[in-house]
């Protein structure tokens, strides 16, 4: 009797405990796909496709007019229709937003995140740049900056990196508790392993 009101007692502690931990452990698993970084002035910024709704090149364009670069990049190869790629949407809206076209570059080989890296380091060197701030949603830069950094090692480009926010949602809190939330981080994060285990 005696041994069974230690085990209960214990038991009782545990779940205690696992209730106390059990949403910062949780949050913690999607606040670490956010690589947090500050942007600094470059001589590019390579914005990265996939985007939903315009939000990662809104992030370069307000970084642009603020002087942050010159020259922006947008890398994806993605094709929307039989003419027309997921790059040129995004440089119309650069446009739109008041980015003349002299300040443009596109790289339209990439599939990947991987590819973003390759060919957006082959245009780098091609045009001399020597710096360029890395701009892609905030739940996809910690993957961005694993993949980008190890692309770019050994090429005397300096990165940085500034995130935009995904306006389906509002942030990851409490991510468990949402299924688009819940959707985003657990793709993610299966990204992330697959980019670790083969990079």
């Amino acid at each position: 009797m005696r041994k069974l009101k230690i085990f209960l007692g214990i038991l009782l502690i545990l779940i205690i405990i696992g209730f106390i931990v059990k949403n910062p452990l949780l949050q913690s698993v999607a606040d670490f796909l956010v690589a947090d970084e500050t942007a600094e002035k470059s001589d590019a910024i390579i914005v990265l496709g996939g985007e939903i709704k315009g939000e990662r090149t809104k992030r370069a364009v307000g970084l642009y007019n603020q002087g942050f670069a010159q020259t922006l990049i947008f890398s994806d190869g993605t094709d929307l229709s039989w003419r027309t790629k997921a790059v040129d949407e995004m440089i119309v809206l650069a446009s739109e937003l008041g980015v003349p076209d002299a300040a443009i570059k596109k790289e339209t080989d990439s599939r990947s995140t991987y590819e973003n890296a390759v060919y957006s380091k082959k245009l780098m060197l091609d045009h001399g740049f020597k710096s360029a701030i890395v701009v892609t949603t905030d739940w996809h830069s910690k993957r961005s900056k694993f993949i980008f950094d190890k692309v770019f090692a050994g090429s005397d480009i300096q990165l940085t990196y500034a995130n935009a926010p995904d306006d389906r949602i509002d942030s990851l809190q409490d991510w468990w508790k949402d299924s688009e939330k819940q959707q985003i981080v657990l793709t993610e994060w299966a990204k992330f392993i697959v980019y670790w285990l083969k990079y």
